[in-house]
């Protein structure tokens, strides 16, 4: 691996570096492999395939989180009007720098609870994609956060978030995916069971059906990974009785 560049980001050193074997870049933060692209930005991960589809019927997107801005990439090239938000400002430098993200794309630096709760704007499609060295998504996803998030769908939009799950009976995702969804939504989770600390999607959206379904399984057909298709096993009102 070559090194292309050193810096300091707000939660850590970040690394880019190019992988010899393939010519792809990863964007390493405090040595957790944030995002793996080609030099113009197409990511190697499934997730981020995973979560586009899921986006496709969204017109304008929030994207919650950069990185190496891979995910708003490719939501761009597939016509998509984008904002997005991000806590760290050197994450727009190096994804303009090193993995090819449009210099058009609005990008707002700041905490992404701030945001929704401070924006008026409303959105057809929320794409969540946060995290980093330490974070806890249980708590930072909150009732109250869960809530704000939901306030900026406009009607009919959808919610698609990056999640890490430590193990197969890691209730967090279903936890968050029940917070988020509300009563308004539906929820489905698309997992790679077996694994240890890995990465799930949880969308919620307001049709009875996974629309792109077929789409979904065509991405999971070309990964060497399990992943599969799930309903979401809690809803709002089982979160409210746990709470009485």
């Amino acid at each position: 691996m070559k090194l292309l560049g050193r810096y300091q980001g707000k939660n850590g050193q970040i690394d880019i570096v190019e992988c010899s074997w393939d010519g792809t870049r990863v964007y390493f933060e405090d040595g957790v492999r944030q995002s793996q692209a080609t030099p113009n930005g197409e990511s190697v991960f499934t997730y981020v395939k995973l979560m586009d589809q899921l986006l496709s019927r969204s017109e304008q997107i929030l994207v919650l989180g950069c990185g190496g801005g891979n995910l708003a990439t490719r939501l761009w090239r597939c016509g998509k009007r984008l904002t997005i938000v991000d806590i760290n400002p050197i994450s727009f430098v190096l994804a303009h720098r090193y993995f090819d993200l449009p210099d058009e794309l609005p990008c707002i630096v700041s905490d992404f609870r701030k945001f929704v709760f401070d924006d008026r704007a409303y959105y057809d499609g929320i794409a969540i994609d946060v995290g980093g060295p330490g974070f806890r998504f249980a708590e930072e996803f909150d009732v109250e956060i869960c809530d704000a998030i939901r306030a900026r769908l406009a009607p009919g939009g959808r919610i698609v978030m990056n999640i890490m799950v430590a193990h197969d009976i890691d209730p967090t995702p279903d936890r968050i995916a029940a917070r988020l969804a509300g009563e308004q939504l539906r929820t489905w989770i698309v997992d790679e069971q077996f694994i240890e600390d890995r990465n799930a999607v949880i969308a919620c959206i307001p049709e009875k059906t996974l629309g792109s379904r077929a789409a979904l399984d065509r991405v999971m057909r070309h990964s060497h990974e399990r992943w599969a298709i799930r309903r979401g096993r809690l809803r709002s009102s089982d979160l409210a009785r746990e709470s009485r």
